[in-house]
């Protein structure tokens, strides 16, 4: 009988017990492959948006649905190694235990990898493919990011804390921390997350935040959702750097020094995308527009729903003319909308589900926290709403898997719009790839809450981990935040993890501090959320004029 190694990987069982390899097939076909034949795998142990529960959301594009299984596949391995080297194929000969580090990795720098995937990409491919045959666990003095977080009873994110404490146990128990080399295998310093989670609803919690991590002399702030701007004005008084995750507030969009990294460009890319995806995919002009009356709602619905809506008509609801220098003003001079401002939290949007319906719309777009999508959802669904009355289509803000996967077929075609389809590895290639597969096994091993794998917000906060380390490490001499920062104000397309790169140096007035603002669509099909392969990598920046003013509250 066939003696099974042990690895802290893949192991293929084939009748030729001399050999045990990676062979040149797709993750899809890999993975195809594994489930007939004997594995052992070894794993470390593994240490929402709101309202998710049940069982893990799907990490590798629905592969893993049955959150029963005992075997996690980390396919990554392969696929990242392979992509390091610039090839198709990895291969591993069997061993008598469990691998363990050697003192430097094998896998080169392959510098064409920065040409076809932009700077940075021959790093982040070597680092990831290093990190799983030759880990480097970091030590010494760490050093501190600051992790400021909404997390209250009604606007609360954990999983963009979850993700981004996962991310930073990957890097520094795998990628060697900040200053980590896998070409010598010398380790470099650990990466210290210093949280502060506040509430939303009560004012004095924001600042207080910001107050007691600048106390802390981070070597910057990672801002993931900032309901409010009084952080701003403290972080720049103490001379510390903000990295935002999300932007959702004005100032997130403008202030000097300040760099939105986030895949998606929170609702600068998302919104726009919204109603990109609405008037220019699906070519529909009667628009239901339910929004989040918010801080953050209020301006991006009015700046971001309303003025493209009303750029696309040449004209507001009213009938005053739009001043606009972008191509699209006055293409759809038929298009129409309406809009329903759902106050946060509110139990029952019956009267706003009502008028939907009443409006009979060709389509509605909505973004908000998963819980309200879902609550409109299913108040319209007791309406009659089926997927054949009108399509809708939401932000990667409301995904919520397992309430998604409960309503199954009675949601079918919903879309929605978001960073970069992680969650959906088949419908990725290349780098890209290699990215969501290693979101997926990475997440799984070492997040503190499973639940949480499959939400948007849980991909921006891993991602947003994992771009900061990027630039910290492409750093030259002494690690400071300013040599940070002036790598970002430069990034005309450089590799971000999770997402479709950064692009800070193009950015434009008002928008001059947003970095990532291309989205890509997905559909969920009854059972999971898949990829729409025509509609990756977009962005509905167009619809908006180079310097167009601002719009902070409605326009009759």
């Amino acid at each position: 009988m066939l003696k099974r190694p042990v690895y802290s990987w893949v192991v293929f069982a084939f009748h030729n017990s001399a050999q045990r390899h990676f062979i040149s097939k797709s993750a899809v076909d890999v993975l195809r492959l594994l489930f007939p034949v004997t594995m052992v795998i070894v794993l470390s142990p593994a240490c929402r948006l709101s309202h998710q529960s049940g069982h893990l959301a799907q990490p590798i594009g629905g592969i893993l649905k049955n959150q029963k299984r005992k075997l996690l596949v980390p396919i990554a391995l392969a696929v990242s190694a392979a992509l390091a080297f610039g090839t198709t194929s990895v291969s591993a000969k069997a061993g008598n235990g469990a691998v363990k580090a050697a003192a430097k990795c094998a896998t080169p720098l392959n510098p064409a990898l920065d040409k076809k995937d932009g700077a940075g990409a021959a790093l982040l491919a070597r680092a990831i493919a290093c990190g799983n045959t030759n880990p480097m666990k970091a030590s010494g003095k760490a050093i501190k990011i600051g992790l400021l977080n909404p997390e209250g009873p009604v606007i609360n994110f954990p999983e963009y804390r979850i993700s981004a404490q996962a991310a930073v146990d990957y890097i520094n128990k795998e990628l060697g921390g900040i200053g980590g080399d896998p070409s010598t295998g010398k380790a470099g310093v650990p990466i210290k997350l210093e949280v502060c989670k506040y509430n939303a609803l009560v004012p004095a919690e924001l600042p207080g935040c910001a107050n007691t991590l600048a106390a802390k002399k981070p070597l910057l702030v990672f801002a993931t959702l900032a309901f409010g701007a009084d952080h701003i004005a403290i972080f720049t008084k103490t001379k510390t750097p903000i990295i935002i995750g999300t932007p959702i507030f004005p100032t997130d969009f403008s202030t000097p020094g300040a760099y939105a990294i986030g895949g998606g460009g929170g609702c600068l890319g998302v919104h726009l995308g919204l109603v990109w995806y609405a008037t220019q995919v699906l070519k529909k002009t009667r628009v239901a527009v339910p929004w989040a009356k918010s801080a953050p709602g209020i301006f991006c619905f009015n700046d971001l729903e309303a003025k493209p809506l009303d750029t696309l008509a040449g004209k507001t609801l009213s009938g005053t003319k739009i001043v606009s220098t972008s191509k699209f003003l006055g293409k759809s001079p038929t298009l129409t909308y309406e809009q329903y401002p759902i106050l946060t939290g509110a139990a029952d949007v019956s009267p706003e589900a009502t008028k939907i319906m009443a409006f009979k719309p060709d389509v509605m777009i909505y973004s908000n926290q998963g819980s309200e999508c879902w609550t409109m959802v299913n108040a319209l669904i007791k309406l009659g709403w089926t997927p054949a009355t009108f399509p809708i289509v939401l932000t990667g803000a409301c995904i919520d898997i397992p309430t998604m996967t409960k309503l199954g077929d009675k949601i079918k075609g919903i879309v929605t719009v978001g960073g970069l389809s992680i969650l959906d590895p088949d419908a990725l290639t290349g780098a890209y790839k290699t990215d969501a597969l290693t979101y997926g096994t990475k997440m799984y091993t070492y997040s503190k809450d499973r639940k949480l794998t499959g939400t948007g917000f849980a991909t921006q906060g891993f991602g947003g981990i994992m771009t900061i380390w990027q630039i910290a490490q492409e750093v030259k001499g002494t690690l400071t935040a300013k040599a940070m920062t002036d790598i970002l104000k430069n990034t005309n397309g450089h590799r971000a993890f999770g997402s479709t790169g950064l692009f800070c140096k193009a950015a434009f007035a008002p928008y001059t501090s947003v970095c990532a603002s291309q989205v890509s669509a997905s559909i969920w099909d009854g059972v999971a959320l898949k990829a729409d392969k025509a509609n990756q990598n977009f962005s509905g920046l167009q619809l908006l004029g180079k310097g167009d003013a601002l719009r902070l509250a409605e326009v009759k």
